[in-house]
């Protein structure tokens, strides 16, 4: 029987750059991805949890149904002092006044410091909290996976594939040093991943979204790379798998 997972993502980006690494074939293709019926729409936090929460929502309809059920949630850090805390959040965020939703929680998984899981009859959900670190950001996002690759040591290779045309070395020295200098020297530092990423979009001359950019260097990233930014999603991927 075909195995289904319901990938949820809080963002386009994750949904992309996830799709990429299927193709790849960094995550079991024993599994197919289900994606949601809203996706295309305003995506963020908010939404998503309106979608998922309540009487009328997927989960609730997921719940409901005869077979066993197998979600992978992803949402960011964002700004909460860990993936725990964010976990516990989005926990309160989905419940609702039914006896099965009313003390709904994620438990951690084993090994894993931004992994979680709910396990209740045919119900499984894994919980991916994005918490990647970048020097110099306080906010947590998946956006900071992508950065890591492009400052991570096939930065060179990444950014040659990106743009043939160009030095990769004076590409990355523009985006990483001398935008990050001009920046700083008025007043506004990177608070945030995607804001970095823009600086390689526009030295890059890339002409399309920040989401199709982020596929397209979990495209050109090689896979030792990727298996290592990527672990926890990987982990939690094959952790859903055995269930």
């Amino acid at each position: 029987m075909e195995t289904i997972f319901h990938v949820i993502t809080e963002g386009a980006t994750e949904r992309e750059a996830g799709n990429t690494l299927w193709d790849r074939g960094l995550l079991d293709k024993s599994a197919t991805r289900k994606l949601p019926p809203w996706r295309g729409g305003r995506e963020g936090y908010e939404q998503v949890i309106e979608k998922l929460a309540g009487a009328e929502g997927h989960l609730e309809r997921l719940r409901s149904e005869p077979e066993l059920q197998r979600v992978l949630l992803l949402f960011d850090q964002e700004d909460s002092p860990s993936p725990h805390q964010r976990a516990a959040e989005i926990a309160q965020a989905l419940r609702w006044d039914d006896p099965f939703w009313r003390d709904f929680s994620f438990q951690p998984i084993d090994g894993q410091d931004n992994l979680f899981e709910h396990r209740s009859g045919k119900l499984h959900i894994v919980l991916h909290i994005s918490n990647a670190s970048v020097d110099g950001i306080t906010h947590r996002d998946f956006d900071g996976y992508i950065l890591q690759l492009l400052q991570g040591a096939h930065k060179e290779e990444i950014a040659r594939a990106l743009v043939p045309s160009a030095q990769p070395q004076e590409l990355l020295k523009k985006a990483e040093e001398e935008i990050s200098r001009l920046m700083q020297r008025n007043g506004f530092p990177w608070t945030h991943a995607k804001s970095w990423l823009y600086a390689y979009i526009t030295v890059f001359q890339f002409r399309q979204s920040h989401v199709r950019f982020a596929a397209r260097v979990v495209e050109y990233a090689p896979e030792e790379e990727l298996r290592r930014v990527f672990a926890p999603l990987i982990r939690a991927w094959e952790h859903l798998l055995g269930s």
